[in-house]
């Protein structure tokens, strides 16, 4: 049972420090920066889960497009995806409170 820790707990840092390789590279900047910005936008038209459903599936669709016409469906872009739009949740939630305070 101990070899079994080891080795699920060495993955894991192997897998983690690969994430923060790949986040790093510029097209998945580019996925959490306009999910980021996808998110506040969609937040000024609709509630915090539909705005964030609204997101992902933009960011799913278009990692379907790039798996039939473009590079592949990447989960590392989709990772981006998700980073950013939390971003957007985290930031843009009590934003929108502020703004709309009578």
């Amino acid at each position: 049972m101990k070899v079994k820790i080891t080795s699920l707990y060495g993955a894991t840092c192997r897998f983690s420090r690969l994430l923060a390789l790949k986040l790093r590279e510029e097209d998945k900047v580019k996925h959490m920066v306009w999910s980021f910005f996808l998110t506040l936008a969609a937040l000024t038209v609709w509630p915090a889960p539909l705005a964030f459903l609204a997101v992902f599936v933009i960011g799913l669709l278009k990692e379907c497009w790039d798996f039939r016409f473009g590079s592949g469906f990447c989960f590392y872009d989709m990772t981006g995806n998700l980073i950013g739009s939390l971003f957007g949740l985290v930031l843009g939630l009590p934003l929108i409170a502020l703004i709309s305070r009578p």
